[in-house]
């Protein structure tokens, strides 16, 4: 036997083994594709998600200032109006005084928009999020030459701003909540198992389990707020 026959009869007895490295190696790389997919699509759209309730979040603490100054001017407008009852100067302090309910009433409308238009950012990215998780969890089917896939997603519940007022007077002025990282964050969970299909198990066998979540929230950094992606919990 030459050497040529030799090596090539040493090979085909290794050769199922051969095989299952190779399997298994590809098997590992699409597991691991899988898994980068998942969180990226996750944390992008997460992501898209806190950049615009965190502008939100920016232009209501920025209308404080005039929510102060008004605040103030309204308690010295009606000091000024009880101190001229039954003058002829009670009647320019009065139209001052509706004057600045006026612009405090102004203030509150807008106010109230930003807060809204930033639930509503969150409501959206959370509702697209999980219809980007689901579509991928469907996409397992495209490894159906390997494995048997068994998927299934969760949407956490879908936050608001978390902001607070300082009371419940028309035109407050806001604060972040002091635990506006959880409080504000968007999570999504899946989790899927994978089998290797029959026709493969004379290479290798197995079934692999994943339960993943990934959370995208905001933070405070030079005074603006914007996403921060959190540690995952799986």
């Amino acid at each position: 036997m030459n050497n040529r026959g030799f090596a090539l009869a040493i090979m085909i007895p290794l050769l199922p083994v051969l095989l299952g490295m190779a399997f298994a190696g590809y098997g590992v790389l699409s597991l691991i594709q899988i898994e980068q997919r998942f969180l990226f699509t996750c944390r992008s759209d997460g992501i898209l998600g806190q950049e615009k309730a965190g502008k939100q979040i920016d232009a209501l603490l920025k209308l404080n200032a005039k929510a102060t100054q008004l605040k103030i001017q309204k308690t010295a407008a009606k000091l000024k109006v009880l101190a001229t009852m039954g003058t002829p100067a009670n009647f320019a302090a009065v139209k001052r005084l509706q004057s600045i309910q006026s612009q405090q009433q102004t203030l509150d409308t807008k106010q109230k928009q930003i807060i809204s238009e930033g639930n509503r950012h969150l409501q959206e990215a959370q509702i697209t999020t999980s219809r980007n998780i689901r579509k991928m969890a469907g996409d397992l089917k495209l490894y159906n030459s390997l494995f048997k896939a068994q998927y299934q997603t969760q949407g956490g519940a879908t936050p608001r701003l978390a902001v607070i007022p300082d009371s419940t007077d028309i035109a407050p002025t806001y604060r972040t909540a002091p635990d506006i990282e959880e409080r504000q964050s968007l999570v999504q969970k899946w989790q899927y198992r994978l089998s290797v299909q029959d026709h493969l198990h004379s290479f290798t066998a197995g079934s692999f389990k994943f339960e993943k979540s990934c959370s995208v929230s905001v933070t405070e950094r030079n005074h603006s707020w914007v996403p921060k992606i959190l540690r995952d919990k799986f």
